[in-house]
């Protein structure tokens, strides 16, 4: 086979291609840190990869719902003690009241603190968390209480979940009538409150002294509600820990597919550069060589 010096310039500038491109490849790997760029690349693992993609781009989805509730029934946890808060005030200046040694005029400065009372509790709830009023079932949307007649306004009684695996869905919300009473009924808090006030108004010292008792059913009754947030916040603490340990192990396998080994691509890329460099020098020596050089 006759062997001329145009085929040795285009073998030379071909393998001088096929090294730059190799020596371009490994560059990108190591600045991306990916070893897959393409399906091209390793179309076995390109497929695992968009698994691994799909899997932590959902558990993301999943750990922001769980956080969504954390916020949630951390707020409500905030609220349980300011509401049991208020009826201890209450059931302390309605102890003050019963006693047969405090004037009458007493009695009416008492009944407008319980007023104010009564209000700070209707804020309370009506509290909402990003825009969604928490104590109104699925009607996030609706204030649960007015101010006017809380003590008869029904609250929804639907549940508000969040999804936080694919088959799993935790509740979140708790209505109004599970943490202040049944509207209309006697217990209801509202209730209790706006009795205490007509008869502190009334200065019926019997009445008030029959008002103590009804106010530790309602704080039991917050207590309930406060144990059920509580068990509630857990369960999302060990929901948001699982999935985090989810991500850790698929990232990792995502890494295994996908994610370049720095050291080798490092070696692998300085191996082409001496190549490269070996080719240039090689070809310089070759090229110089001609059939003019034996005429001289």
């Amino acid at each position: 086979m006759r062997i001329t010096s145009m085929m040795k310039t285009t073998q030379l500038l071909g393998n001088l291609r096929n090294m730059n491109t190799s020596i371009q490849d490994w560059q990108n790997k190591l600045a991306t840190g990916q070893r897959i760029h393409r399906p091209g690349d390793d179309p076995v693992g390109v497929s695992y990869q968009m698994r691994y993609d799909t899997e932590l781009s959902r558990s993301e989805e999943y750990l922001e719902n769980t956080r969504t509730g954390n916020g949630i029934l951390s707020t409500m946890d905030s609220l349980m003690q300011q509401a049991n808060d208020v009826l201890k005030r209450a059931k302390v200046i309605t102890q003050q009241a019963s006693t047969g040694t405090i004037p009458e005029d007493a009695r009416a400065t008492i009944a407008a603190e319980m007023k104010q009372l009564r209000e700070q509790l209707v804020l309370i709830g009506n509290s909402s968390y990003s825009g969604r009023y928490l104590f109104n079932g699925q009607k996030t949307d609706q204030a649960p209480y007015t101010s006017a007649n809380a003590a008869n306004d029904t609250t929804d009684t639907g549940v508000f979940f969040l999804n936080v695996s694919p088959s799993v869905s935790v509740p979140v919300s708790i209505t109004g009538e599970q943490i202040f009473g049944t509207a209309g009924d006697a217990d209801n808090t509202f209730q209790i409150l706006d009795d205490t006030i007509a008869h502190l108004e009334a200065n019926d010292q019997d009445l008030i002294l029959a008002d103590m008792g009804r106010f530790d059913i309602a704080a039991d009754r917050i207590a309930k509600a406060w144990a059920e947030i509580g068990a509630r916040t857990n369960r999302f603490v060990l929901v948001e820990n699982r999935i985090l340990d989810q991500q850790v192990s698929l990232k990792e396998l995502r890494g295994k597919v996908a994610d370049v080994d720095m050291p080798d691509a490092i070696m692998q890329l300085k191996i082409k550069e001496n190549v490269l460099q070996a080719a240039l020098s090689t070809g310089a020596r070759i090229s110089q060589i001609s059939l003019i050089d034996f005429l001289r």
